[in-house]
């Protein structure tokens, strides 16, 4: 028959046990934590992936709802650039509509010639700043599928630094586009406000100021596109001409508040 323990040898064994099985019982709880916390990570960057390129941008041919939808989704494309486009292209509907009102009044019949050719170049512009803000997205999510390259070897950081400044640089041609289409978007609505039918010309000054919001806009995005370029880069040009075509549309922008307001030229 075994020896009896000791009150004191059994209490200090029962200690001993407890703590074994408390450290025990610590590592599972920390081996538990850990995988929640690999788990948690695991889903952020799969959510972060879906919710950058869940869906393809929407086409030229989408309708508004579908845009706003996609826009509105939380997702990183399509944005601010195509928004631009999409406000730009509404500023064109807007001369379109003016100038055939003006086309078919015979009151008009001195700018009829005028009013025809607006709303022609207004239709072309509609349709390009359309294309534009699909073009806009699909850019945007190549700037997304840059950032989610592997960078563990200088190769490919080089890779990735490649693919990023491309895609930026897309990004801001494409914004370019868009202030160039709202530069003409801004002149012909303010002609519209000045010699248009004189009922449709607060439409067609909301087109001229939807028009320098959205130049607005584009002008920011290509500055901010270009900002890691060397300031003596080939691409300097770019920004000098966003500023002037900016100039332009805030000009027009000015004239036609004027004419609105009933102030003298």
């Amino acid at each position: 028959m075994a020896p009896q323990q000791t009150y004191h040898e059994a209490t200090k064994d029962t200690k001993s046990t407890k703590e074994r099985m408390g450290v025990v019982n610590a590592t599972h709880k920390h081996s538990f934590l850990l995988f929640a916390e690999l788990r948690a990570l695991r889903g952020f960057v799969v959510n972060l992936w879906e919710i950058s390129m869940s869906d393809a941008a929407p086409t030229r041919a989408a309708s508004l709802e579908e845009w706003t939808k996609a826009i509105a989704r939380p997702t990183i494309s399509p944005a601010g650039g195509s928004a631009a486009a999409l406000v730009a292209a509404a500023a064109a509907a807007l001369v379109e509509m003016v100038a055939a009102l003006t086309a078919a009044r015979e009151a008009y019949a001195l700018v009829h010639e005028e009013a025809r050719a607006a709303r022609a170049r207004a239709e072309g512009l509609r349709q390009e700043l359309l294309t534009l803000a699909s073009a806009d997205a699909e850019s945007l999510q190549r700037f997304v599928q840059a950032l989610a390259l592997p960078r563990g070897s200088e190769t490919e950081r080089k890779l990735r630094d490649r693919r990023k400044r491309s895609a930026l640089l897309e990004g801001a041609a494409i914004q370019r586009d868009v202030l160039a289409g709202c530069g003409e978007v801004a002149a012909l609505g303010a002609a519209m406000v000045e010699r248009g039918l004189k009922s449709a010309r607060g439409d067609a000054g909301t087109a001229v100021f939807l028009a320098a919001g959205a130049a607005r806009s584009a002008s920011l995005a290509i500055r901010m596109n270009l900002q890691d370029e060397p300031p003596d880069s080939e691409l300097s040009g770019i920004l000098d001409s966003a500023a002037v075509k900016l100039a332009g549309v805030e000009e027009a922008e000015q004239r036609a508040r004027r004419l609105l307001e009933g102030q003298p030229e």
